[in-house]
């Protein structure tokens, strides 16, 4: 473990940081570093999530320490949600509200979250990262990172909005929140579409960590494709310029959209006409990516933000070895029987292997279901490469392709 990583163990109280926080959706071990550092914490969970959903770890119900007080509330009532944020600040005192899992960008979230004076974000800050028609319009009107985009209200408007952007294109369907402000005389349920020229080139994820307005750059991840057709990679091996156009672009959305606090995670894809953003949200990567930045450097994602809040210098991590995910998805069907997972776990460098089906289980379409990983480490690019291909080889799967999956 790195000297960085030794420091979180030391609890730091805060300073003039506000005492009374409110988390929304965390990591129990975000609210475990929380608590540890002095901080008074209040968290709100979804109530929506069954106990045994996988989602509940970032919901935490429990695990977390004794007599942190945990409300539930259905964050699809936006005004259960408003009410519960008032409570937590006119009565219980919170200070600062955080949100995370992607509730940042939820507008009884943000607007309350602003009227109440709880957080340093503009209210539109979130949305204007993680809705892709609002990124690209943000974008395009500064012509900083600029992709020919057009929207479409309805399935029916698709066809001539992929002709006015001409093909190949990507098209992305909207959020609610997106559809609602594009299509307001459209039926409910109504689908709309942003449209985008499609951009060639190898993608990379840009971590950072903003406070008071500085944007620091955590790292930056080499995803499917830029390092290796079915793995990511931290940290990226890119060339000082490739990296400095990258960090450059992201830091300059966070810029336009006033972020001022917090986590962002932004993707880029370095094209033959430069760097261009093609998703952003105001958030920590998920897992596994979350796991590589911490497994090369000793980085703690909630620990180095519980310091940001209690007005500790923000330190930026240093790799002193590589981090890798090799994913796998397995096709449609029914899984009849997998073997290799026990010396998948045994080859040097493997960290953790998740395979998240059973002997019997169905195996959903694309994006129906979870990938599974195997997570590692390794001193060189080459070595990384060799044991994810000695993990394809000897991870095998049977699976039955019912009659309606051919």
């Amino acid at each position: 473990m790195s000297a960085t990583a030794d420091r979180y163990r030391e609890p730091h109280p805060p300073d003039s940081a506000p005492q009374r926080l409110l988390l929304l959706c965390p990591s129990t071990r975000l609210v475990r570093e929380a608590v540890a550092a002095g901080f008074a914490v209040r968290v709100l969970a979804d109530a929506s999530l069954p106990p045994d959903s996988s989602a509940s770890a970032d919901c935490p119900d429990d695990g977390i320490p004794p007599g942190t007080p945990v409300d539930l509330v259905d964050l699809t009532d936006e005004t259960a949600l408003t009410e519960a944020i008032e409570a937590a600040v006119r009565v219980h005192g919170t200070q600062r509200l955080l949100a995370f899992a992607g509730t940042a960008a939820l507008p009884a979230v943000a607007k309350t979250a602003a009227r109440l004076d709880v957080t340093p974000n503009p209210v539109d800050a979130a949305r204007l990262l993680g809705e892709p028609a609002a990124m690209r319009a943000l974008l395009n009107g500064s012509r900083h990172s600029y992709v020919p985009a057009a929207q479409a209200r309805t399935a029916q408007e698709l066809p001539a909005a992929v002709e006015e952007i001409g093909a190949p294109v990507t098209v992305r369907t909207l959020p609610p929140s997106a559809q609602s402000a594009a299509c307001r005389s459209e039926p409910a349920g109504e689908r709309s579409y942003l449209v985008e020229q499609y951009l060639e080139g190898p993608e990379y994820g840009v971590v950072t960590l903003t406070v008071d307005g500085m944007h620091r750059v955590v790292g930056v991840v080499a995803l499917h494709g830029a390092w290796h057709p079915s793995s990511h990679l931290f940290p990226a091996p890119l060339g000082e310029r490739d990296e400095a156009e990258a960090r450059a672009i992201a830091t300059e959305l966070l810029d336009l959209a006033g972020y001022e606090f917090g986590y962002a995670y932004t993707v880029v894809v370095l094209t033959a006409d430069g760097p261009r953003v093609v998703r952003s949200r105001a958030d920590y990567p998920d897992e596994p990516l979350a796991s590589l930045i911490e497994l090369a450097t000793g980085f703690s994602a909630e620990a180095e933000l519980v310091q940001a809040l209690a007005g500790k210098p923000v330190n930026v991590p240093t790799a002193d070895r590589y981090a890798a995910v090799a994913s796998y998805r397995l096709p449609v069907g029914r899984l009849l029987s997998v073997s290799g997972l026990e010396s998948v776990s045994e080859l040097p460098g493997v960290h953790r292997v998740h395979f998240p089906y059973a002997s019997g289980d169905d195996i959903p379409g694309h994006g129906g279901g979870e990938d599974g990983y195997v997570l590692l480490s390794a001193e060189s690019t080459q070595e990384a490469a060799e044991t994810v291909t000695a993990a394809a080889r000897l991870l095998r799967a049977e699976v039955s392709r019912r009659p309606d999956h051919i």
